[in-house]
């Protein structure tokens, strides 16, 4: 029975050695350039800055579109219906975007005590943060 535990704390590791891929490699040195708590902060901000690009994009795209759509119908009611609905639903996807930004600004707030924390992380360094 013994026996297992003995196995495991023998070994180095049970799983092997995994390398990270790249890109986890600059998050891991801004973490331990700031103490090791501003690499996971680091990847949400630009998770949501990509998001939102992306957000800003179909939502432009769907206006177009929208517009196309309008343009072409010819009076037809049913297009003019299918175009008010991806018009408001482009209003409803900037919403969330611009909602996204607001829960970042207060969770920022809440947990961290500055807005600008999770949208926009300071690294500080061994010699304190740049001013």
């Amino acid at each position: 029975m013994s026996f297992i535990p003995q196995a495991i704390a023998a070994t180095n590791s049970v799983f092997g050695e995994v390398s990270p891929p790249p890109g986890v490699a600059d998050y891991d040195s801004a973490a331990e350039a700031a103490g090791g708590s501003i690499g996971l902060i680091l990847f949400l901000s630009n998770i949501i800055r990509v998001v939102t690009i992306a957000g800003g994009i179909f939502v432009m795209a769907n206006i177009l579109y929208a517009g196309w759509t309008y343009i072409s119908s010819s009076g037809d009611a049913s297009a003019h219906e299918k175009v008010a609905n991806n018009v408001t639903f482009s209003v409803i996807g900037l919403a969330i975007i611009v909602a996204s930004y607001t829960a970042a600004a207060l969770a920022g707030v809440i947990f961290f005590g500055d807005a600008t924390f999770i949208l926009n992380p300071t690294i500080c360094g061994p010699e304190g943060c740049p001013t």
